[in-house]
């Protein structure tokens, strides 16, 4: 008992550290936007700090948490893991402080995108390097989940705040913490929670998800293309927590033949067959996209945001999206060039405005980024890093 509290004191003194860590960076980040963008940094400053406030009280509360899965012996340090999810708290507090003013001009209004990409980075990274060392702990298990929500909750109404998505996608955002109300009413009521299967899939549109609210963020993607991919998005996380309902209220059981043989159909429908007539569609769609391409209109686009050369930008992500778009026609890399595909639409909507074929575009390439390339893809290493976790063999 005596060696329990002295670990708990060596994890608060260590907690106090990260407090000085987290003020550190707001100050000077502060100092920064003081000069940069001087009526919205003590907005910034103030719901920042309200944010931060809440990382680090979760991580106080659970500190009696910091010990591996099957052991009960306090880590004293901790370790690599926990320490790039507590990187994430903050990078998720500092984009949270940009909520309720103006999307800032230049280069300051690329922050929250470039912030909130580094801490979807160290999301990857975290899990990776407790694993690797030996430090995956039940701490670390709290804080990733707790980080998760609060990032889609911040990042979700940042983007509904600016106008990349409409105010309806806000309980997507929220989705995780409606669920867990949800749970903690059946317990009130004492009705029996049947326990959730592991679901790659669950996994899959959730990391996708956090990857589409990035690129939702940066000032270049055009709110129609932002809104075309959350829609989608949302019917897919709705689609898998209605699921997850579902099983948890006992209403589906997981476990028995029928649940299995449909979900094996399913599973060939959606991610053998459907992908492949969804690249069919895309090659359709992207042909018509680039027959009506106004170059001039593209380097208009560029121009607009005072970048040298700006015709060379119009033919360089021209370029990109064509070889982007081959790359999911053969099926390599599929996944991942979908992501890439929202650019150069996206320019494509700027340019000319929105339309049937650049519409159906980005429609195809979302659904081809959650449910990848199908049957005849010649290269998808991208579903190696899906379905195995980072460090585990």
């Amino acid at each position: 008992m005596e060696h329990r509290l002295v670990e708990i004191r060596r994890l608060r003194w260590r907690w106090g550290g990260v407090t000085a860590v987290y003020l550190l960076a707001i100050i000077i980040l502060y100092t920064v936007l003081q000069r940069a963008w001087p009526y919205g940094a003590p907005r910034w400053a103030g719901l920042t700090a309200v944010t931060a406030i809440y990382c680090l009280w979760v991580v106080w509360r659970h500190l009696e948490e910091n010990h591996r899965p099957d052991e009960s012996t306090l880590l004293a340090r901790f370790g690599w893991g926990n320490r790039l999810t507590l990187l994430r708290g903050l990078l998720i507090s500092l984009v949270g402080g940009f909520l309720l003013s103006p999307w800032p001009a230049g280069w300051v209004g690329w922050l929250p995108a470039v912030l909130y990409t580094a801490a979807d980075a160290a999301d990857y990274l975290d899990g990776y390097a407790a694993r690797i060392t030996n430090h995956a702990t039940q701490l670390g298990t709290r804080l990733d989940m707790t980080f998760d929500s609060l990032g889609m909750v911040v990042v979700t109404l940042l983007a509904a705040w600016y106008g990349q998505l409409p105010w309806w996608y806000l309980p997507v955002g929220l989705a995780r913490y409606l669920f867990m109300f949800g749970l903690w009413l059946r317990q009130k009521q004492q009705w029996p929670i049947s326990p959730l299967p592991h679901s790659w899939h669950r996994r899959i549109f959730a990391g996708f998800q956090m990857g589409f609210m990035s690129v939702a963020l940066w000032p270049i993607v055009p709110a129609t293309t932002a809104t075309i991919a959350g829609t989608l998005f949302a019917l897919a996380t709705a689609a898998s927590f209605l699921r997850d309902w579902l099983v948890a209220i006992g209403w589906v059981d997981p476990h028995t033949a029928v649940y299995q043989r449909w979900q094996r159909r399913l599973y060939w429908a959606t991610a053998v067959l459907l992908p492949l007539f969804l690249r069919l569609v895309f090659l359709i769609c992207l042909v018509m996209v680039y027959i009506r391409i106004d170059m001039a209109g593209w380097t208009a686009v560029f121009a607009t945001w005072r970048l040298p050369w700006p015709e060379t930008w119009a033919r360089f992500w021209a370029m990109i999206g064509v070889a982007a778009g081959s790359l999911i026609m053969a099926g390599a890399v599929g996944r991942v060039m979908a992501l890439v595909m929202m650019f150069p639409l996206g320019f494509a909507m700027l340019a000319s405005g929105a339309n049937v074929w650049n519409g159906t575009a980005v429609a195809s390439a979302v659904l081809i980024m959650l449910l990848g390339t199908g049957a005849l893809s010649l290269w998808r290493p991208e579903e190696r890093f899906m379905y195995r976790r980072a460090g585990t063999q």
